[in-house]
């Protein structure tokens, strides 16, 4: 797969959604269209998270906001705490992992997903504040065989069974439920756990490892596999309730909507298992605080909000004209959506989550409002692809655009040149150019010598900055595009690289980090 963290295959996640009205469409070759006004469009990034939040809002599960959290400053034990992504939040007084400590400690349930660097530390501490573990924020990688469709950055998830403990467990809880029997849980571009020196609190049980073959990305062997997930329930509360339900696993994008809709894993049926674990065996937990890179989501049916719009009617004459798409393709796309037919269907667990039982009145009652909103969906994201594809002749919707270094936009230039030069720069995929441009004339606002040479000066670097070495990483990968020779920068690797130049050039504006002089350098 070996697509970016955040700029995911977007547009395949689209036109697998799309395929099923595409069967239903009537032919609309040959029809006017008056032209129309831009109107905002509904981007559903591959990196995103909107398909895990409508499966919680779907079973029930309604978003604590910032104001909720300020007005009451505690937990209980019906709520849910989720921590996807970088946990650090500068913003507010919402630290994620407090919180996630705050709903467990209060019997509620907590899930942390992450591949950054950072400890972590009990909720039932005793005897001082040691963290009991730490996310390494370490690349994990693993041989062809044992990754999904042979991508080396994508391990397959190994569970581990209860017998398979030091002190074999005689009545496993719910936690094990999660992993058991899932063989194909993919994962992307993970890192890995410490080994606790002492399994405890929340930390009870290793739940699962990466496979034996995994390795760092400077190809060190991990021995024994790395650890992937910790979890544990907690004892049934006085009133009968159940205890806590905790859950770590060193990976985000196992639940982002690429990997939820990518064939032949078992993601999809995790996340669906993740849910059901979190709100207890009787559905007891309806609150959740939900944190997606250390920023609280107050929305979790933002595509239910999309489909409500959608329903509204359209004349026939403003409909697009699908032209030779449709007419080239058209067995391809039958034969697709027949394939996602097979595998909606073969998904039982998700009937059962959204429908209720086989039979049940409430499946009755909501199998047409669910084809309903599976349809119109399916309508929203062939009006995205056919205005990216066939109107506008725009790269997939995950595409940024070409970095704004200044260069062609002088007041004496012809109108439209640097218009036309970034639509020629994404349709070549290759955005070297603006971006070499761009992070050269950092570099040289930085201090960096006119004279470049192969590798950055020494760089200092002040102790607010936690992550030292990965800074000193993304400086020299990004002197690399300044300096180095030319390399194809594709529209996704830009909307990889870009978060992190941000970061980089912020750094830099905070005083947190600067070019040493050579002649300041004891080391020259």
């Amino acid at each position: 797969m070996n697509a970016s963290r955040y700029g995911w295959r977007a547009d395949r996640v689209g036109i697998i959604t799309i395929l099923i009205i595409l069967l239903v469409i009537p032919p609309l070759a040959g029809q006017d269209r008056p032209p129309q006004a831009d109107k905002p469009q509904l981007l559903i990034l591959g990196g995103g998270t909107e398909l895990f939040r409508a499966l919680l809002d779907k079973a029930g599960i309604k978003p604590v906001t910032l104001q909720d959290i300020r007005n009451r400053p505690w937990a209980e034990d019906d709520l849910m705490v989720i921590v996807l992504g970088n946990p650090q939040n500068p913003l507010f007084n919402a630290e994620p992992l407090i919180w996630a400590r705050i709903a467990t400690e209060a019997q509620g349930a907590a899930l942390i997903a992450s591949d950054d660097r950072f400890s972590v530390y009990s909720a039932f501490q005793q005897g001082g504040f040691n963290p009991i573990t730490s996310f390494t924020g370490i690349p994990v990688r693993a041989h062809r065989r044992d990754c999904y469709q042979g991508d080396e950055d994508c391990p397959w998830v190994v569970p581990i069974s209860p017998a398979e403990l030091p002190q074999p467990i005689n009545n496993p809880g719910p936690v094990w439920g999660l992993f058991r029997g899932l063989q194909k849980l993919a994962t992307n571009q993970p890192t890995y756990l410490e080994e606790p020196l002492q399994y405890r609190g929340e930390y009870q049980y290793p739940l699962a490892r990466l496979p034996r073959s995994a390795r760092t990305d400077w190809q060190m062997r991990l021995t024994p596999p790395p650890l992937f997930a910790i979890g544990g329930d907690g004892p049934q509360q006085p009133t009968g309730r159940p205890g806590y339900a905790f859950l770590a696993v060193a990976d985000a994008s196992i639940y982002i909507n690429q990997m939820l809709m990518e064939r032949e894993t078992d993601n999809l049926e995790f996340a669906l298992r993740t849910i059901e674990y979190l709100q207890g065996p009787d559905k007891h937990r309806k609150r959740c605080l939900f944190f997606e890179n250390g920023r609280v989501i107050e929305s979790f049916d933002s595509l239910k909000q999309a489909l409500a719009q959608s329903q509204k009617k359209v004349p026939p004459e403003s409909m697009p004209d699908l032209g030779t798409f449709l007419n080239k393709n058209q067995e391809k796309l039958v034969d697709l959506g027949e394939q996602l037919l097979d595998q909606l269907e073969s998904r039982d667990a998700l009937q059962k989550l959204l429908l209720g039982p086989e039979g049940s009145d409430r499946e009755s009652r909501h199998f047409a409002r669910w084809l309903e909103g599976l349809v119109a969906t399916a309508a929203i994201m062939i009006t995205i692809f056919l205005l990216s594809r066939t109107l506008s002749s725009r790269h997939p919707l995950d595409t940024p655009p070409a970095p704004a270094t200044g260069a062609g936009e002088a007041p004496t230039g012809l109108p439209g040149v640097f218009q036309r030069r970034q639509r020629e720069l994404l349709q070549a995929n290759n955005l070297y150019e603006p971006v070499h441009q761009l992070m050269r004339d950092f570099f040289l606002s930085a201090g960096a010598p006119t004279s470049a040479e192969p590798l950055p000066p020494p760089v200092a670097i002040s102790s607010a900055i936690r992550k030292p070495d990965a800074l000193r990483r993304a400086i020299r990968d990004m002197w690399r595009i300044a300096f180095g020779p030319p390399v194809v920068i594709s529209p996704r690797r830009w909307h990889q690289i870009e978060p992190y130049f941000v970061r980089l050039r912020q750094a830099h504006a905070d005083g947190h980090w600067h070019f040493v002089p050579r002649d300041q350098n004891p080391n020259s």
